[in-house]
């Protein structure tokens, strides 16, 4: 049987359509819990009611306090440790990063050993909603797409998976295409990297730009947004984000994400990267503030993205979520709103465009 060190680049193009899980559900830590919520939210200050308060999600027509969309793959996710399992930091070794449970790691890829990779699409779509109390579970891990290509930072692949989170009643409740870039960085001899560009493999100079402050939000939760006040073409309310080390820090602990590219410069830039920067939940939850304030309690997010990472948000840049309305219909008797969305930083568009399709209800005769 050949060894991943065999494999080739066709081989990885040869495996699309297969899946590389067991077949099994593989299990989150544990329930999604209040505290565990509020910590996940803490970082991004958000403060959706409905993620909060017992009574108002019921009010609103939720069996209860619900989970963050943003979150749903947190909760899915394995533990790194668990009693009777050996170290998984064996050696004393600065920047050791734990290995997978091989008991819930899918199979690797059939592709030639690569030194480096992170996040870069994200899709999701959202069938039901995830309360107190509930426990996550992922299943499958299907290779949709492959396209090699050599970028800024490294000479590899770009992966699209795709994979479903279920909860304890084998209920489907989201649907989810994730994308990656695995590569080999140039050489340190190369010209370095630019500030991170890499999908398109070239340098951006940075553009003078006006930031709008950065602010706890500003919403009144009283106040619904109906689908007769939107007009195609509005201006979806922006979020400014500074990027510090402890906030990097506290998201990387909330949604579980421990590649120390996300939060050790040393570890991102032996990568070539020229910083830490955050990762693709941090994006997506920035995303959901944006889309939560703009559609309001009685507002229901159906799918966020495709989307994808453009070039890297390292510490100490601040970035700005916005976007605006592309449009607006009635199909099946739901009042359907898409929503654009990108994030900004000093270099430019670094995350997106991509689409939230939202519903609003109508202004109450």
């Amino acid at each position: 049987m050949a060894t991943q060190r065999e494999y080739t680049w066709q081989d990885l193009e040869d495996a699309i359509g297969q899946d590389f899980s067991d077949g099994q559900i593989h299990w989150g830590i544990e329930p999604l819990t209040e505290v565990t919520i509020r910590r996940f939210c803490e970082p991004y200050e958000i403060d959706f009611p409905l993620y909060y308060s017992d009574e108002v999600a019921r009010q609103h027509g939720y069996k209860g306090i619900a989970c963050p969309l943003s979150m749903v793959q947190t909760v899915a996710a394995s533990a790194i440790w668990k009693p009777g399992d050996p170290t998984r930091w064996p050696v004393p070794e600065r920047n050791i990063r734990a290995q997978a449970d091989p008991e819930t790691a899918v199979r690797p890829l059939p592709a030639p050993k690569t030194a480096a990779g992170f996040a870069t699409d994200s899709e999701k779509e959202y069938l039901q909603s995830v309360y107190i109390g509930d426990r996550l579970g992922r299943r499958g891990s299907k290779l949709v797409s492959v396209a090699l290509k050599e970028t800024s930072v490294g000479v590899g692949a770009f992966t699209l998976t795709e994979s479903e989170i279920v909860n304890q009643r084998g209920e489907t409740v989201a649907l989810f295409r994730n994308g990656g870039y695995r590569y080999n960085p140039h050489p340190k001899d190369a010209s370095p990297a630019s500030r991170g560009a890499p999908e398109a493999g070239r340098t951006q100079q940075p553009k003078q730009r006006e930031i709008p402050p950065a602010r706890a939000s500003y919403i009144d939760w009283g106040k619904q947004r109906y689908f007769e006040d939107v007009n195609e073409g509005d201006e979806v309310p922006s979020v400014t984000t500074h990027l510090t080390v402890q906030r990097m820090v506290i998201a990387a602990g909330s949604n579980r994400d421990f590649n120390p590219i996300h939060h050790n410069t040393e570890a991102a830039q032996a990568q070539r990267n020229p910083e830490m920067f955050i990762n693709n939940g941090s994006i997506q939850t920035l995303w959901e503030r944006v889309y939560r304030e703009f559609a309001g309690l009685d507002g229901m997010v159906k799918k966020v993205g495709p989307f994808r990472m453009r070039i890297f948000n390292p510490v100490g840049d601040s970035v700005v979520t916005q976007g605006t309305v592309k449009r607006k219909w009635q199909e099946n008797g739901e009042n359907l709103v898409e929503l654009e969305l990108w994030t900004e930083s000093s270099l430019g568009v670094s995350v997106g465009p991509g689409p939230i399709l939202l519903t609003l209800p109508s202004k109450p005769s």
